[in-house]
């Protein structure tokens, strides 16, 4: 008989638990630490203190405890898979995927290893092999909550709106109040042209009756008395490297510190340098990571926040909720979410009448319109951008026309469209570019829905991308001409597209994420690439592909032509969104 499986053993480690419930964390440690070192150490006493030690973030102890628990039991796969998480963390992400599959190998049905695996997979861009694990999963456990969460969100990174939609909303019908599964939903719909803009809203209503965005208690939030400087809040996940801070980082430099105090509430896990330089942008940084929604609300109204503004509507990170508290007597959205939040406590939108002009949209928001002046953004260019080079046609003698939009947006109707640009200018070539291309099954998918359109796959060149910006910025200078996506235009994507160099061909719908093209171009002068029809998205791609002086001449002039444009007006951008919320304050104020 072992030490483990002794009276006495058995005995001990149901003390450690007994400590362990009753948060007696040192004691259980020593008694665990004495089982340990017995000769033969006792298993179960190595896995529980391995446990205990990655949950202190000592991963290599734990790793070692783990490995010590596998040599007296080889065959158990909890400790494969805390072996997997262990050296995970420690970056030996192949001995992690093989403690997981080991588990797996042993016991088919355990459910976290299976995720585990896939999680690890998707990071590694591998989501033909991450999606054909989660579906033997639930095919295993039709009634998996996780397995189907997690495979919906690998069928939205390959791309796949469609079918992720069916499978939040098959997450949802397991967990009716799954906060993610019901936020991703959200954004996902807007990818796919089948879905109308009243059953969009109707969804987003449908979520803010959900239980996650009714507080379980209401609280009374105590505020100072307002005075002095207007106080403003912003909330965001993506206060980091992330494609907002380049939209809100001008608004933080120019805003005005005598009649506005800023806060910024940053609800980031992994800070970088961007955080570090927002955080020298505003008057007050506080940090909400892993705060309950209850005490982050009480904190905003605590700090005195006049006007509390979410930069990430339903996206991921975002803390919608807090907004459900009421911390701020004036609640407004912007920029992170092309659509309404769907919340009675949301008061404004912050938009632009190309955006989102006056009429329906209106009625398609739980919010009030906001609409600046002339552009509802101000974009800031990364200072790691190269120079301009002239366009590639004029070296190798035909158009590439680019797209480096998110792969979700690169629908079979974009791509049917595309194919008829493509046709319609001789040896033209498209490149894509995007993280999951990096994937041979996505890549397959891909040029499987061009050649059905009759587009031979040598014409269309993928590439997965680069780490760095510069490096990202760079691949520009092998496109001519952007082709932007629908019904979801790219924003940031378009932006940079411009800075490069290279003109933007949009096609403009019925909805703010089908418009932003049309905003962000016009404000650059450039609405004739505006068009509003198949027929005419084409014949302004020929048109401008067999103008090969005015690209050069476009290319030449792009970033002074952006510099006079609003969109660069970071100063005057800013003194608008000023002027908006100080009317809002003062309205507020009224008796």
């Amino acid at each position: 008989m072992t030490a483990e499986h002794s009276p006495q053993g058995q005995a001990q480690l149901k003390y450690v638990e007994l400590l362990l419930r009753k948060g007696m964390q040192e004691e259980a440690r020593a008694r665990l630490d004495e089982l340990v070192r017995q000769e033969p150490p006792v298993a179960a006493a190595c896995y529980l203190l391995a446990v205990l030690k990655g949950e202190d973030g000592q991963a290599q102890e734990a790793a070692d405890l783990l490995a010590r628990t596998l040599g007296l039991e080889p065959e158990n796969t909890k400790a494969l898979n805390a072996l997997g998480g262990a050296l995970r963390q420690l970056g030996q992400l192949e001995r992690a995927a093989a403690a997981f599959a080991e588990a797996l190998r042993i016991e088919p049905g355990f459910g976290e290893a299976r995720i585990n695996l896939a999680l690890l997979l998707k990071e590694a861009l591998r989501f033909t092999e991450a999606e054909a694990l989660l579906r033997e999963g639930v095919r295993l456990d039709p009634g998996s909550l996780r397995l189907t969460y997690n495979l919906a969100n690998v069928l939205h990174a390959q791309g796949r709106s469609l079918d992720a939609v069916a499978a939040y909303r098959e997450t949802l019908r397991l967990d009716p109040d799954h906060l993610d599964a019901r936020q991703n939903l959200l954004f996902a719909l807007h990818y796919a042209p089948q879905f109308t803009r009243r059953a969009i809203y109707a969804e987003h209503l449908k979520a803010a009756r959900s239980r996650p965005f009714r507080p379980a208690h209401r609280q009374e939030l105590s505020r100072p008395h307002p005075g002095g400087r207007i106080r403003v809040g912003y909330l965001s996940p993506d206060f980091r490297g992330h494609a907002v801070a380049s939209f809100i980082e001008p608004v933080l430099a120019q805003h005005d510190r005598d009649r506005f105090e800023i806060f910024c509430y940053a609800n980031v896990a992994t800070p970088d340098a961007t955080t570090a330089r927002l955080q020298g942008l505003c008057d007050q940084w506080r940090d909400i990571h892993g705060m309950a929604d209850h005490n982050a609300a009480a904190l905003i109204a605590g700090d005195g926040i006049d006007i509390l503004i979410d930069l990430a509507g339903h996206t991921a990170g975002s803390r919608l909720p807090v907004f459900c508290h009421r911390p701020a007597p004036i609640q407004v959205t912007w920029i992170g979410y092309p659509d309404t939040t769907g919340l009675k406590e949301m008061d404004y939108r912050i938009t632009d009448a190309l955006a989102d002009p006056p009429g329906t949209d209106d009625r398609l928001h739980s919010e009030w319109l906001l609409r600046l002046p002339r552009t509802f953004c101000c974009y800031h260019p990364p200072a790691e951008a190269p120079e301009l080079a002239p366009p590639p046609s004029s070296q190798n003698g035909h158009i590439t026309f680019g797209s480096f939009n998110n792969l979700a947006k690169v629908t079979p109707e974009v791509i049917a469209l595309w194919s008829r640009v493509l046709h319609a200018v001789k040896d033209s070539r498209l490149l894509l570019k995007a993280k999951p291309l990096a994937d041979q099954g996505v890549r397959r998918r891909i040029l499987d829905q061009f050649r059905e359109q009759g587009v031979a796959a040598e014409r269309i060149d993928l590439d997965q991308g680069q780490p760095g910006t510069r490096e990202h910025l760079e691949q520009y200078q092998r496109v001519d001409i952007g082709l932007d996506t629908f019904p979801y235009n790219g924003t940031t994507t378009t932006c940079e597209a411009l800075w490069m160099g290279v003109p933007v061909i949009s096609f403009s719908g019925d909805r703010h994420c089908s418009r932003t093209g049309a905003s962000l171009l016009t404000n650059c002068g450039l609405a004739d690439l505006v068009t509003k029809s198949e027929a005419a998205f084409v014949d302004m791609a020929r048109q401008v592909a067999h103008d090969r002086e005015t690209l050069r001449e476009f290319r030449a002039g792009a970033r002074e032509r952006m510099r006079r444009s609003p969109l660069l007006d970071a100063a005057g951008v800013t003194r608008e969104l000023e002027t908006a919320l100080a009317e809002l304050w003062a309205t507020s104020r009224r008796p």
